[in-house]
């Protein structure tokens, strides 16, 4: 298992906080590597106490460049040891399966019932690999919509 972190986890980019009732959108870039296999992390972002994740999507171009992609990635937050998602928000996105790259929405509202007193590292787990690997350099981007 490797674990690829985004700028803002590698404190290149730092984030904005909401600090009132109001929803923001806080965009998290992150360039993928030479391969990514199954059970690999990509660590987006981390959420400070407080701070609820209300809505997601994640943007891709294509990354499996198979006729029949079969990429899919769970998201959720990250165990202690940052080893694995502890608390699983949603799975089977399919981000970059089609030749023109695709988007995964969130489509559950799992993510609100997270403990907001603690820190959350909301990370993406490839969960199937890709039939034919095709994001080397390429950025997949996260779009999301955290609140105070």
């Amino acid at each position: 298992m490797a674990k690829i972190l985004s700028d803002v986890m590698t404190g290149k980019r730092s984030v904005p906080q909401p600090y009132d009732a109001t929803v923001i959108q806080v965009s998290v870039a992150i360039v993928l590597p030479a391969a990514l296999a199954v059970n690999d992390l990509l660590s987006l972002i981390e959420l400070p106490p407080g701070v609820d994740l209300v809505d997601y999507d994640i943007f891709a171009p294509q990354l499996d460049s198979n006729a029949a992609p079969t990429n899919t990635y769970s998201i959720g937050s990250e165990n202690a040891a940052g080893t694995d998602l502890a608390v699983v928000y949603e799975t089977g996105l399919t981000a970059g399966r089609t030749a023109t790259g695709s988007v995964s929405r969130c489509t559950v509202a799992a993510q609100l019932a997270s403990d907001r007193n603690t820190a959350r590292k909301v990370s993406l787990k490839v969960t199937a690999a890709f039939a034919t690997y095709a994001g080397a350099g390429k950025s997949l981007l996260a779009i999301f919509h955290v609140k105070s």
